[in-house]
This record gives structure tokens, C-alpha cells and sequence, in this order.
């Protein structure tokens, strides 16, 4: 999987790529290139006969102001979510910790003493 995310990394000077055993999150300012990235590691990986799961793919943009993004996997649009979880953290499309913060509250407040 290295070789193939290397291989797919329009810019592998930049801090683009997270990555943790099957899960990856791709990070971008431009929709251009992370269209490029998404094509890219999608090309890689069908050479290696893999697949990006379309169903369990989402982006998401981080902004003050909504936007949406059309990003794509063989022609069909990826879901845009509002947030997503990534290693046990949510990351909200606003860059509010909100969610974060009433979550870990939740859980510490469910554990009987």
C-alpha cells in the first residue's frame, strides 16, 4: 500500500495523505488536485486489483462559508458529508470542535465508577 499511495501522490513534498492500516484521508486547497489525487490513487490501485470502495468514499470540504465539492471515482459523484470520523476524531466541515468535545463528554460521562 506504501508504494501505491507513493505512486498516487501528486505532491509528495506536502502533507496531503493521512494513513493508518485501511484507513486514508486525502487533504487538499484545490479541488483540481485532489480530483488528480483521487485519480491517481484510484488508477494505482486498480493496477494492483484493488478498489476504492465508492459507497464508503466521502469528501468533505472545511470552510467559515458551505461549499460543494464534486469529486469522483470513475465518473460517479463521492458523497459530501458535514463530518466525518477518522481514528476516533470528529472533523466537522466548519472546523468546529463542537461535536468533538460533546462526544468525548458523552463517553466520559457513560463510564460508571
Amino acid at each position: 500500500m506504501d508504494r501505491i499511495t507513493r505512486d498516487a501522490n501528486p505532491d509528495p513534498e506536502s502533507l496531503n495523505e493521512l494513513l493508518f492500516a485501511d484507513d486514508q484521508g486525502l487533504l487538499n486547497d484545490n479541488t483540481e488536485r485532489l480530483q488528480e489525487h483521487v485519480d491517481k490513487l484510484n488508477t494505482a490501485c486498480e493496477e494492483h486489483d484493488m478498489h476504492i470502495s465508492i459507497i464508503k468514499t466521502e469528501v468533505m470540504t472545511v470552510s467559515r462559508t458551505p461549499k460543494t465539492l464534486d469529486i469522483t471515482i470513475n465518473n460517479t459523484a463521492l458523497k459530501q458529508s458535514k463530518e466525518f470520523k477518522y481514528l476516533g476524531s470528529i472533523f466537522t466541515d466548519d472546523g468546529k470542535l463542537d461535536r468533538e468535545i460533546e462526544t468525548r463528554v458523552q463517553k466520559a460521562n457513560s463510564v460508571s465508577l
